[in-house]
């Protein structure tokens, strides 16, 4: 109440408590009131408790008591409990998260208000729902729900906190991201008690990342072109040998997870040349032993320019490593058959295939079956014998969609 200090305060609780400990004792001693009188009454008048007795007045005293402050006490918690869950309820829904609560048979229970808005629920329409029955309720959010269910029962499964992937929601005109994140809760006898599901926004997160890499990526085609512009010689080269390096590496089983570090490796593979004098690297005829010996320090001058850029870390392997042969007779390290990465060895079949098909000022382009021939006879040597028979048995299919010399 305004205007009441906390000593008033204080001091006005004890009253109150004071006068409700006097109410409860005198509630119980009327209640032993009537109790006696009909007890007297079935008796036919006899009383059971000695007359006079103070006693049983004393004890209907105490019984009132204690049976109102355990009233009481229950009533204030019953209000805390209450109080809490509002408080909680509150909390819940001003979080920009979506924030789901079900059962252990992952029925749904409640969801918070940005779920609601973007789940499109009126009212309690999901509550005591699975995902399965919601996804045929909600046709548009269907692959959502099955997707929930599905790593709902992952989560169980695991015990633990579960993160999912990215899934996206229609909200207007706009596309949201969200990560999921599954919190498996059980009852003491491991049984399932529910689960609780946190969606957290990162559209912008996701979009700022996209844009760094784009930055990142067109900072590469920058380089790659700036060796181009460099190397007459070798123009469009860089392009061609991206595209066909992908396919092959898909070919070969390589995880889409780590393709984009071998599409900048083949972007950067001979970013090292630009530590080349020009008088070699544009020389319209064949190398002298000498030219060649400083033509050779290409791979090691990429890993001086590439190693300390930690995101091209795991791209460096083509640059460094793609002149070595699965024999070991090639260079800057001579390292030998698996000892060389794979995406270098991917590479290097796609690099001499690129060179041997396009003219060069000292010599013509081979024709497709004379550089096919060579591919072929040097498996086991320079090529890594694995990669030389997908690149053969596939070959058509690399050059429906690889852009020509």
């Amino acid at each position: 109440m305004e205007g009441i200090t906390s000593a008033q305060a204080v001091k006005h609780s004890c009253m109150s408590r004071a006068w409700n400990a006097v109410a409860f004792f005198l509630l119980g001693v009327l209640i032993l009131g009537i109790f006696a009188t009909i007890q007297k009454i079935i008796m036919g008048g006899v009383a059971l408790t000695p007359r006079g007795s103070i006693m049983p007045t004393i004890y209907g005293g105490i019984t009132g008591f204690i049976i109102g402050e355990w009233y009481l006490r229950l009533k204030q918690n019953a209000r805390q409990i209450r109080e809490n869950a509002e408080r909680l309820r509150a909390l819940v829904d001003a979080l920009p998260d979506i924030v789901v609560f079900k059962d252990g048979e992952g029925r749904w229970l409640d969801v918070n208000n940005v779920g609601m808005e973007l789940l499109q629920f009126q009212g309690a329409e999901y509550y005591g729902q699975t995902d399965l029955e919601l996804a045929e309720k909600k046709p548009i959010l269907k692959d959502l729900f099955e997707y929930c269910h599905a790593t709902d029962l992952e989560a169980w499964q695991r015990g633990v906190l579960t993160r999912c992937r990215v899934v996206s929601l229609p909200f207007g005109k706009r596309t949201m991201e969200y990560e999921l994140v599954k919190v498996p809760l059980f009852w003491a006898d491991g049984r399932r008690q529910g689960l609780v599901l946190v969606g957290r926004d990162v559209t912008e997160i996701n979009q700022s990342e996209r844009d760094l890499v784009q930055a990142y990526d067109s900072t590469l085609e920058g380089w790659a072109k700036a060796v181009e512009m460099r190397d007459r010689l070798t123009e469009d080269h860089t392009r061609r040998v991206v595209a066909l390096t992908e396919r092959l590496a898909r070919l070969m089983g390589v995880p889409e997870a780590d393709m984009v570090h071998i599409r900048r490796g083949a972007m950067l593979h001979d970013v090292g040349k630009i530590g080349i004098p020009d008088a070699i690297l544009s020389k319209p005829a064949a190398l002298t032993g000498d030219e060649m010996k400083v033509m050779v320090q290409h791979p090691e001058q990429a890993h001086n320019m590439l190693a300390h850029i930690g995101f091209l870390g795991p791209a460096l392997d083509i640059p460094y490593c793609h002149h070595e042969h699965w024999d070991g007779c090639g260079y800057p390290r001579g390292l030998k058959g698996e000892e060389i990465p794979l995406s270098s060895r991917i590479f290097a079949v796609v690099d001499v295939w690129d060179a041997l098909t396009s003219d060069r000022p000292y010599r013509a382009a081979w024709n497709e079956q004379d550089a096919l021939n060579y591919i072929r006879e040097q498996s086991g040597k320079y090529f890594d014998p694995n990669v030389v028979q997908t690149f053969l048995e596939n070959f058509s299919t690399l050059m429906e969609t690889t852009p020509s010399a």
